[in-house]
């Protein structure tokens, strides 16, 4: 596993937003998904998927990089999509001025340096951060088509839901921050999703 060190591509668009799959989306890698939107311009999108864990604990992302992990909470690594599942994403709230590093919201900040995975393990570094292997992509114009095809719902940033709440509640409250009551949804594949 590694962490890239290329530059992130910049815009905004939906950058900053969640999307919230519909029910019946029909890929298995964003069934009841979340995603938090890092960029998104005329030349595609990046997300990070926010709610399923990856198989790797941190240990075994930490150990090729000769790191160990020293602050009191265990972190949850993420499954941040099917591309790239060897590359690293950090999401967190603190301006690191780390190269290859992006403002992707107020006061929220997205980076790939392993510079700055390294300040994550240290007791200093940011108190909320996420940590994903892999994104989420969509090329120019495919994630405006998804969503005039309704597989996707966007909501404004909670950061309760990006970084506090646990992973299975994550897809039901993104849904009731914009009104909508997940008992109610039908998946027209099953029926009514309970």
């Amino acid at each position: 596993m590694s962490i890239v060190r290329d530059t992130l591509p910049t815009g905004r668009g939906l950058a900053g937003k969640l999307l919230v799959a519909m029910p019946g989306l029909q890929d298995a890698n964003f069934e009841k998904a979340v995603l938090f939107v890092c960029t998104h311009n005329k030349s595609g999108a990046l997300g990070l998927v926010i709610n399923q864990p990856h198989m790797a604990e941190m240990s075994e992302v930490l150990t090729p990089l000769g790191l160990e992990w020293e602050r009191p909470e265990q972190p949850i690594v993420y499954q941040g999509g099917p591309v790239a599942l060897d590359r690293g994403f950090m999401l967190y709230e603190t301006n690191l001025n780390y190269p290859g590093h992006l403002r992707v919201a107020d006061r929220l900040y997205l980076g790939t340096n392993p510079e700055i995975l390294r300040h994550m393990v240290q007791s200093t570094g940011p108190s909320r951060f996420l940590f994903a292997l892999g994104y989420s992509g969509w090329t120019s114009g495919q994630l405006e088509e998804e969503l005039r095809d309704n597989v996707w719902l966007v909501s404004g940033l909670d950061r309760t839901i990006l970084f506090d709440l646990p992973v299975s509640d994550r897809w039901a409250s993104a849904m009731r921050l914009m009104g909508v009551d997940p008992l109610y949804l039908v998946d027209p594949g099953r029926g009514m999703i309970h």
